[in-house]
């Protein structure tokens, strides 16, 4: 018999006149709580000292190399694994497999070390130990374990496959995953599909263009109802329609939002084989639009998107007039308003408030303003852009996963992920989005000058260097040598003339608006002065 069965023995033949002593019950509690925290720790005290210390050493040797290979790797490296597949498939399986090893050590060790003469109590009391202490290491390394899972999930379901068929991916690779480009331009969709919706219109149409080595983000907004879009040269679109998408001002069917649906139907062999051709369409008109080639969408499910704001335990907005809930034009009017956001600085708003907020178009005051709804919409584009934290996306992942695969699609493909997730860090880190919407202040929708649009994108992405103030001569300052500065004259305007105080009348003069009402639309840049910070505007 070997000395390790004879020490194993001994653990579990202790006894004290058919009992087990206080004293050695609680070194028994100690060796299995032990045991259960350190694997193999509690094979050492029960005489099993060979597979306890391999067992040490290897559980030693695991995290130590899980610990340098996160060091080396870097955040590069981090992103690599965590959206690759077969690399999350690994991370799976290898920690279900820790996990039950850890277990299993824990419970031999509590059967090897139990004495004899244990009553119920006593068994009970030191299996909810070694549950209690194998669950601080084996939660983590669950939760671990369904993370990797979630997150192979999401990347299956949610984006492209690297051999789908596109028109305007580039070709990359991962040498050059923009493909020579310096920088990437997404569009961004927001659809109306949903119950009792026979066709999806893209009533939110937005591009952003990223530089990807700075992270510098320009964000270009455009009204559904844009009218007259041109078709991209040299395909069958432009040969249909060589003056653009033209039509009837009020028949919606022309307007920018309804081509999503109304181009793959009037060409479909042209979009033949493509998964989503209506938002094929759309990048290729919208880019022809802006003069940008668009390289990637990203459309999301407005019913569904106050789940994803929800995810990330709402966004913080400045809201700046009553906005209703709920409402719709019918009748030449807006129905009752379900409820209202009320106005207010850094109003904290969950998903379906943020929803509306962002959506609402039929109201008192700018609410009905189409291009105050734009301005609202990047406004909740920033938000999300600047508190989706590293921190929040780890702490609500889960919550944010299944939101986004229930209303997001794209064209993003999974060989790309990984550079986008680093460009996405990039973003953060340059500082906030600049925002243009093209508003009445600088197109009509109904006769819009696409050439002055293009001309105002590639302004806001390559603004002009500033002229240098010349530098000030001090000698003209003085004047020319020998001349003495003239006096003013005798009714020319001083410093000291005393400004007229206002009177009763102007006071009057200055209305008040009437309490209760609905305030107008707050100050915002002039549009024409091209793109600015979404903080300025919101």
């Amino acid at each position: 018999m070997s000395s390790d069965e004879r020490g194993g023995r001994r653990s579990r033949g202790r006894r004290h006149g058919g009992g087990v002593s206080p004293a050695d019950y609680r070194r028994f509690l100690r060796q299995v709580g032990v045991g259960a925290l350190i694997p193999g720790a509690g094979l050492i005290s029960a005489g099993r000292k060979k597979l306890g210390w391999t067992m040490v050493v290897l559980f030693v040797l695991l995290a130590a190399g899980a610990a340098v290979y996160a060091v080396r790797s870097g955040r590069s490296g981090l992103i690599d694994a965590g959206t690759d597949t077969g690399t999350l498939n690994l991370i799976t399986a290898g920690l279900i497999a820790v996990a039950a090893v850890w277990l299993l050590t824990a419970l031999v060790s509590l059967y090897l070390l139990q004495p004899h003469g244990l009553r119920a109590p006593q068994r009970l009391l030191s299996a909810l130990i070694v549950v209690v202490v194998a669950s601080l290491v084996i939660s983590p390394l669950s939760i671990g374990s369904r993370y990797a899972y979630t997150q192979r999930d999401l990347i299956g379901n949610v984006f492209a496959d690297d051999d789908t068929p596109s028109l305007t991916v580039p070709d990359s690779s991962d040498e050059d995953p923009w493909a020579g480009q310096e920088r990437v331009n997404v569009l961004i969709l927001g659809s109306d599909a949903g119950p009792g919706r026979e066709e999806t219109r893209t009533d939110t149409i937005m591009v952003a263009s990223i530089n990807t080595e700075t992270g510098d983000t320009a964000l270009f907004s455009l009204p559904r109802n844009l009218l007259n879009v041109p078709m991209p040269a040299g395909t069958p679109l432009a040969e249909a329609y060589p003056d653009g998408f033209r039509g009837p001002e009020e028949d919606a069917y022309y307007w920018l939002s309804s081509m999503y649906r109304f181009v793959p139907y009037e060409f479909p062999e042209f979009f033949e084989g493509i998964p989503d051709p209506g938002a094929e369409a759309m990048k290729l008109v919208v880019g022809e639009v802006l003069g940008l080639d668009l390289h990637y969408y990203v459309m999301v499910n407005l019913r569904g998107f106050q789940y994803l704001v929800d995810a990330l335990n709402g966004i913080d907005l400045d809201v700046p007039y009553r906005i209703p809930i709920g409402t719709k034009e019918q009748w030449g009017g807006c129905t009752e308003a379900k409820g209202w956001i009320e106005p207010g600085d850094d109003q904290h708003l969950d998903g379906y408030h943020a929803l509306w907020f962002a959506r609402a178009r039929c109201g008192p005051g700018p609410v009905s303003d189409d291009y105050e709804r734009m301005r609202r919409q990047r406004c909740v584009i920033g938000a999300i852009a600047e508190q989706a934290n590293p921190r929040t996306l780890l702490t609500r992942y889960q919550a944010l996963a299944s939101a986004a695969e229930n209303t997001m699609s794209t064209d993003i493909t999974q060989a790309r992920l990984s550079d986008f997730a680093e460009l996405a860090l990039k973003v953060q880190e340059a500082g906030g989005l600049r925002s243009l919407p093209f508003t009445d202040d600088i197109i009509q929708y109904h006769d819009p000058d696409y050439e002055l649009i293009r001309q105002f994108v590639q302004d806001s992405l390559n603004p002009p260097a500033e002229t240098p103030p010349p530098a000030e001569d001090p000698d003209a300052a003085e004047g020319p040598a020998g001349t003495a500065t003239e006096p003013p004259a005798d009714d020319a305007p001083t410093d000291d003339a005393p400004t007229d105080a206002p009177t009763e009348e102007s006071e009057e003069s200055e209305e008040s608006p009437d309490e209760g009402a609905t305030p107008g639309s707050t100050e915002t840049p002039n549009d024409a002065d091209g793109a600015v910070n979404v903080d300025e505007v919101c």
